[in-house]
């Protein structure tokens, strides 16, 4: 009967509710992150504070500067590097032109002075030869040396010394005055008009 009795009392106890904690979101990163092994947490930096839109136009008018003094070289240099080169070739050529010129003029002084150097030579040659004739008493060749002395003395055209010229042709006026009548005072005019050649000549070379 007893053993009834606690068979008949023996009811089952009421399961008592489990309280479940409440997740607001604020564990549940520190939750996963505790979950992950190994895993270290990351300090704490700056935050990166996004770029204005007055930065932005700033940054762009600069890059559309940067880009005109780029394009604005690149035409100068288009149109100067051309112009450079021609100025170059063109002052070259006058260098060129310029020895040109001044090998010209030393090579026209030089034939000048070749000529009245041959003048002079000629000159002195028939300067001899009319000495011969005067020595031969030989009236016409001393009258055809005459001529030809005198065309010799009047083709020399020598600048650079005046006196010397004004000189030879006084002396020559002697020799041609006493050719004919006094054979042997031309002979010795005649003399000093030939040293007088040899001086010229000598100057000019």
């Amino acid at each position: 009967m007893q053993l009834e009795e606690n068979q008949g009392t023996d009811t089952p106890k009421p399961e008592e509710p489990v309280i479940q904690p409440v997740n607001d979101g604020r564990t549940e990163g520190l939750d996963r992150q505790a979950a992950v092994p190994g895993k270290q947490e990351k300090p704490g930096g700056f935050k990166k504070m996004p770029v204005s839109k007055f930065q932005k136009i700033v940054n762009t008018i600069t890059l559309i500067l940067v880009c005109l003094v780029i394009g604005a070289l690149a035409v100068l240099l288009g149109l100067y590097l051309p112009k450079l080169t021609a100025f170059n070739k063109a002052e070259a050529e006058l260098a060129r032109l310029a020895q040109v010129e001044s090998d010209y003029t030393e090579l026209q002084a030089k034939n000048s002075k070749t000529e009245q150097q041959y003048g002079i030579y000629k000159t002195i040659s028939d300067t001899n030869l009319l000495e011969t004739a005067l020595i031969a008493l030989d009236s016409t060749k001393i009258s055809q040396q005459l001529r030809y002395v005198e065309e010799d003395l009047n083709t020399l055209k020598i600048t650079e010394f005046p006196e010397i010229m004004q000189r030879l042709q006084s002396q020559f006026a002697k020799v041609k005055t006493s050719a004919i009548g006094n054979p042997k005072s031309a002979l010795t005019e005649l003399g000093k008009f030939n040293t007088d050649l040899l001086q010229l000549a000598g100057n000019l070379q």
